[in-house]
């Protein structure tokens, strides 16, 4: 991670294509939520792993 930070707001779209690092959070007065999408799909019975020594998996 290069240390660069940028606002996402409503109606915002952040893509991800090469499996780089990030992370995303909400801001001081209200939560983050998100739609994620996956393609190719999910098979359903992954779980995402937050301690991973690489960053989160599934």
């Amino acid at each position: 991670m290069q240390g660069n930070a940028y606002p996402i707001r409503p109606g915002d779209v952040y893509v991800l294509d090469q499996h780089d690092r990030h992370y995303l959070r909400g801001g001081k007065e209200q939560d983050l939520i998100l739609v994620s999408v996956f393609n190719p799909p999910l098979r359903g019975d992954e779980r995402h792993n937050l301690n991973d020594s690489s960053g989160s998996a599934y």
